[in-house]
């Protein structure tokens, strides 16, 4: 059976409402007023049950719902019948706060009974008076409040999967500035050094050393993420507060209804029929042992074992007094119902408990008239709602609490990809333009000197502009500016030894911070696998796509797989729309990327 909680809590209030109509109905004592009061208490309840977070409406609301409660006492006094406050009991828990909550609720019960003492002073009839507004009020407290809490739960997901987020990203973040940092830091300090000592043999080492720990750095980079650290998840109140309200208030409304059995009898036996309830009450004991035993089950989120043969007997001990002529099992249907609902198939529990139900209208129909039918058909029905909604509510809250660690690793992992996405494309071409620089400066050192000079210079800016990248992962939300990066990505090629020629129209909106982390990572793919002579950069707006082309020649060979650096590329621009091709033609390579101008910026920013 699919659980809405909202949806069950309005279906047990029309329930009840149908009952107290029928059973006025059948005492044939109501009237205009009476009935109408009676619904439009049942109508006042879902929007107070619903509007916890509003207080004013609902004190207002409450008010209304007592006065229309008993307003038939002064208008229709003679077709009162006590018991009915069910509804106003469960109100003053919902609105009232504190202490006051509560003792209003236990006035209700005894202004019923001394009202129904006053019509009526048999002791069943008495005990049905105060127990009536007891097992509504609390069976409809605990819908509304685990409704509520079930909301509530389901709310904090999102704000556990933002709060995931954000302790990944620090995380992730003192890992980038205490490792790669540091690297960097000690890169620029070997740089500056070997440009201060100028002799070969000394720079030969200090540059080794810069290009032995860029290449360390730039491996961690690629390598990031790593997902060896837990991520905490935050503990909430509401799991306890649900176990605690829950499960007393549904052990509570059984034992109520046991002596609400117990009074039938006694009642009975005043009247000369004392063993009519004979054979109910020699079983009651059995059908509620049962009764517990497929709850506590349930409630330990297993299945009751034996699962056949135990409902087989809760259904003997509830319809076997029947053969006898004994109906005063059927006053416990309702708690079958409900656990057959819980226990049994889909495909069995709706056609079962519809017998169930059936029966006991039948019961009715046949005994006093089709109201009393109708009433004791409700009543079934209202029960096993109400076993059903509590336990399972129950479950469905601890599973979602279950889930919390689920969905907090989920977006923990998600954040470390995106993470480690933004680390690589944002460091990976410093990084690389760092090892090449030194690598051009070991190179030159013996032939060119004065050249090598100028790639350790190149190398010391490379090491300043990796700094300044890694600053900008602690400052979200600032997005690449593509012109900045398309003048950047000429200074370092140019540096490399290509001739750059460029060819950028103007690019604003959501598009550009998307195209300058694609510009960033295809510059850093020519630096690492290609010994370029010539580079095109070339950006162009055309019937609502941007296209964003960087050519070079000098390419290496293909050797296997696409890098990590194009498939985040590819990612980043599949997920706003756009999509991204490389061709390779002897030592020709053409990235080409193409976007549409606006979107949703999906894209996120350093």
């Amino acid at each position: 059976m699919a659980l809405s909680p909202v949806r069950l809590l309005a279906v047990f209030i029309c329930v009840v409402c149908v009952a107290r109509v029928s059973y006025h109905v059948a005492e044939a004592s109501a009237g205009p007023v009476l009935v109408g009061a009676i619904v439009g208490v049942a109508a006042l309840q879902l929007p107070i049950s619903l509007s916890l977070g509003r207080r004013r409406l609902s004190v207002l609301l409450f008010l209304v719902q007592a006065v229309l409660n008993y307003l038939p006492l002064l208008v229709e006094a003679d077709a009162w019948r006590a018991g009915g406050s069910g509804f106003v009991a469960a109100s003053a828990l919902l609105v009232v706060s504190g202490p006051s909550a509560w003792l209003i609720f236990g006035l209700i019960p005894v202004v019923e009974g001394v009202m129904a003492f006053a019509l009526n002073p048999a002791p069943l009839f008495v005990y049905y008076a105060v127990v009536a507004p007891l097992n509504v009020g609390l069976l409809l407290y605990a819908l509304s409040r685990l409704t509520e809490l079930l909301n509530r739960v389901r709310e904090e997901r999102a704000e556990l999967a933002t709060r995931a987020r954000e302790v990944e990203r620090l995380r992730l973040r003192r890992h980038v500035q205490h490792q790669v940092e540091s690297d960097v830091t000690a890169i620029e300090h070997l740089a500056r050094r070997a440009l201060r000592h100028g002799r070969a043999q000394t720079t030969r080492g200090d540059v080794s050393r810069a290009v032995a720990v860029a290449r360390g750095a730039l491996d961690r980079v690629r390598s990031l993420p790593h997902a060896d650290v837990p991520v905490p998840v935050p503990a909430r109140d509401h799991d306890a507060r649900i176990a605690r309200s829950a499960t007393p208030i549904l052990v509570a409304t059984h034992v109520l209804f046991i002596g609400h059995s117990l009074f039938a009898f006694v009642a009975d036996a005043e009247q000369g029929r004392g063993s009519a309830h004979v054979w109910h009450l020699a079983v009651l004991p059995v059908t509620f042992a049962l009764q517990f035993w497929h709850l506590s089950a349930v409630h330990a989120g297993r299945r009751p074992r034996s699962l056949r043969w135990t409902l087989a007997a809760q259904a003997m001990t509830v319809y076997g007094p029947l053969a006898v002529g004994e109906t005063s099992g059927l006053l416990v249907s309702g708690f079958f119902a409900g656990v057959v609902l819980l226990c049994a198939p889909a495909r069995v529990s709706g056609p079962l408990c519809m017998a169930i139900f059936g029966i006991d209208a039948v019961d009715g129909w046949l005994g006093e008239g089709p109201f009393v039918g109708a009433y004791q058909f409700c009543t079934a029905v209202s029960t096993a709602i109400a076993v059903y909604g509590l336990t399972r509510l129950v479950g469905l809250i601890t599973e979602l609490r279950r889930t919390r660690a689920e969905l907090v690793e989920v977006e923990a992992l998600r954040e470390r990809l995106r993470m480690g996405r933004d680390v690589h494309d944002l460091l990976g071409r410093g990084l690389t333009a760092i090892v090449l620089h030194g690598d051009l400066t070991l190179r030159l050192l013996d032939t060119d000197p004065g050249g090598a000079t100028r790639h350790l210079e190149r190398m010391t800016h490379a090491a300043q502009a990796a700094l300044v990248d890694i600053a900008a992962l602690s400052a979200p939300g600032r997005p690449l500016s593509l012109a900045a990066e398309v003048d950047s990505a000429r200074a370092v090629l140019e540096s490399a030894g290509a001739a750059v020629r460029v060819h950028a129209a103007p690019v604003a909106g959501p598009a550009e911070p998307v195209l300058a982390v694609v510009l960033r990572e295809a510059v850093t793919n020519v630096l690492r696998h290609s010994t370029p002579h010539e580079c095109l950069i070339e950006i162009a707006a055309e019937d609502g796509r941007v296209r964003l082309r960087v050519a070079n020649d000098g390419a290496a060979p293909a050797t296997g797989e696409p890098g990590t650096g194009l498939e985040n590329l590819r990612a980043r621009l599949t997920a706003i729309g756009g999509e991204l091709t490389t061709t390779l033609t002897g030592n020709h390579f053409e990235l080409l990327a193409r976007t549409p101008v606006d979107h949703e910026d999906l894209t996120p920013a350093r």
